[in-house]
């Protein structure tokens, strides 16, 4: 029988169809991870528990990741919307901010929220890991608030010389500063007035640099 005779009778076998190995694995650490960290909490959350849930081997997964938290931090960004899916556009600044803080406030008032104060304390841990989580979702979550100012900007709802960074600062320092120091809720009555106080602090701005204008006159 020829060669050609021999691969026709015995024709190499196909690729078998589905998802390859490792994207399998990935999928399971991290749907493992955030079972534990759900169910369990954060400081039961590591590399040997969720190897085991995962039913892989520690080496596996330190081939991705060089800690639980990071893991975590994936999971976080996959659930993240599109860029485009989480800038509000409701025709004033102070109706997009409340589009945009209300659902940030509620869930970190729920289990969000004790997610987000493990992976702070992480990174003042770990300086790789804060650099991380600053690049990767909260910069996200300021290029938001930015886009939300330059929309106000072109809408003359604010100054241009407001600063989009610390219009960031000012929407989120609060939030964070009362989830990490728990010494009162996150709730909609604080949503309210935050933006409240954000919106007028913004205006105030703008007032203020149109009297100096008026005075140099």
């Amino acid at each position: 029988m020829s060669n050609a005779e021999a691969a026709e009778s015995n024709p190499a076998p196909r690729p078998r169809a589905g998802r390859p190995r490792s994207v399998e694995s990935r999928r399971a650490i991290i749907q493992s991870a955030m079972h534990i960290l759900q169910n369990d909490g954060y400081a039961a959350l590591n590399i040997e528990a969720i190897a085991a849930k995962a039913g892989v081997s520690k080496q596996t997964i330190y081939r991705w990741w060089s800690s639980a938290a990071f893991i975590v931090l994936e999971a976080l960004i996959a659930d993240m919307p599109s860029q485009e899916g989480l800038v509000p556009d409701t025709g004033s600044i102070r109706g997009d901010l409340q589009e945009l803080v209300r659902p940030t406030v509620r869930a970190l008032s729920q289990r969000r929220g004790a997610v987000y104060k493990a992976l702070i304390a992480e990174a003042q841990a770990d300086p790789r890991f804060a650099e991380a989580f600053r690049a990767q979702l909260m910069s996200a979550h300021r290029e938001i608030v930015r886009a939300v100012v330059a929309r106000a900007q072109l809408r003359g709802e604010v100054p241009f010389e407001v600063d989009g960074d610390l219009a960031a600062d000012l929407v989120y320092g609060p939030i964070l500063y009362r989830l990490l120091n728990g010494h009162a809720t996150l709730d909609e009555t604080f949503a309210f007035d935050l933006i409240d106080a954000v919106v007028s602090g913004l205006r105030y701005r703008d007032a203020g640099t149109k009297r100096a204008a008026e005075a140099a006159e």
